[in-house]
């Protein structure tokens, strides 16, 4: 009884005698109904301890990274730290048993409407990876993102890809000229090389070659934190240099030792990503939104617009399968077109004139 006077029903379950879980409720029938649950979870090996049941999204999140250290390697352990350090306070602080399809819907449509619909399913990875740890450690019976697909929405890969104008890479490489001009070099090196980050960044002064042709020799690679690793496809490729990237490998190559790396930092070391961005502004220097990587992109599509073919595209870039390079590029591809259906239109429209 309350104090007042409402009547209240508590459910003992035990187990070889052993109390292992009660629970009190308003209802008879409903006191009832819970405690043949639990004897049913029982017998089918299904029981989840309340301790283990009531414990946060956030607990779970944070064992799992704990467990998953040195196991994993680096790259997905913080593939997965990332991706959980952007889990919203309002999923975070759930009971983890409580997390069923509808909130984890609720989630992934939310992160489509801010991010890539590659990034959340990435993330929906990770989501998945959580859970399955808390089956293993008999806090759920079950895994709930499975029962939950990608909803529609996001931004697809195959739209393509945006980069600098030739208008806002000229005004960019003036304002960082002046803050830096040797790393502004190195930004107009990646408009002009196509090179990701990692590679530039494990790239040495040997690796820039002469003959038969100004070339770079791409084998290795070296994110940010990490140890340095072969490339993205394991593949070594040589990538061609006009007559200003070599100008520009010369300088930074000058006067130095084949094993010191290419381009440096503002104080002489490995280029290390935020001394780099904060050296030339990049926030201020650059439209907004701009990365590295669109550099690449801004190369890829001069190439490709100046008719160098997607398969020779595609082996300086790196890519694996020049069907990935018509996906990304196949806007720059279509703009070719575009011009010589004008240029039809216009011949055709002059001799109509004429005539």
């Amino acid at each position: 009884m309350t104090r007042d006077g409402e009547p209240r029903y508590v459910a003992r379950v035990k187990n070889n005698s052993k109390l292992v879980t009660s629970q009190t409720f308003r209802r008879k029938r409903d006191a009832a109904m819970w405690e043949r649950e639990q004897y049913r979870a029982l017998a089918f090996g299904q029981f989840i301890p309340p301790s283990q049941s009531s414990i946060l999204f956030a607990e779970v999140a944070a064992a799992l990274l704990e467990s998953r250290h040195g196991q994993v390697t680096p790259h997905s352990w913080r593939t997965d730290r990332d991706n959980l350090a952007g889990i919203p306070a309002w999923f975070s602080s759930l009971p983890v048993a409580s997390i069923g399809p509808s909130r984890i819907l609720r989630y992934l449509t939310e992160q489509l409407a801010m991010r890539a619909r590659s990034t959340t399913q990435r993330a929906r990875t990770t989501l998945s990876a959580v859970f399955a740890y808390a089956v293993r450690e008999r806090m759920l019976t079950g895994n709930p993102v499975r029962d939950v697909r990608m909803p529609s929405g996001g931004n697809p890969a195959s739209r393509g890809v945006e980069t600098f104008t030739d208008a806002q890479l000229e005004q960019s490489l003036a304002e960082q000229h002046v803050l830096h001009a040797r790393l502004a070099s190195v930004t107009e090196f990646f408009s002009l090389t196509g090179l990701r980050w990692s590679e530039l960044r494990a790239l040495r002064v040997g690796d820039v070659h002469s003959t038969p042709m100004p070339a770079l020799r791409i084998w290795h690679a070296q994110s940010d934190g990490y140890a340095e690793a072969g490339t993205k496809t394991s593949n070594v490729r040589l990538v061609p240099l006009t007559d200003r990237a070599q100008e520009i490998a010369s300088a930074l190559a000058a006067n130095r030792h084949p094993d010191e790396h290419l381009a440096l930092s503002a104080t002489g070391k490995q280029l290390q990503g935020s001394g780099f961005r904060w050296a030339v502004k990049w926030s201020e220097t650059v439209p907004p939104g701009r990365t590295v990587n669109d550099l690449g992109h801004y190369a890829a599509s001069a190439w490709l617009r100046a008719g160098i073919p997607v398969h020779q595209v595609a082996r300086w870039l790196g890519h694996a399968n020049a069907n990935t390079t018509l996906r990304v590029y196949a806007h720059v591809l279509g703009e070719a077109q575009d011009l010589a259906a004008v240029a039809q239109l216009n011949a055709r429209g002059a001799d109509l004139f004429d005539g």
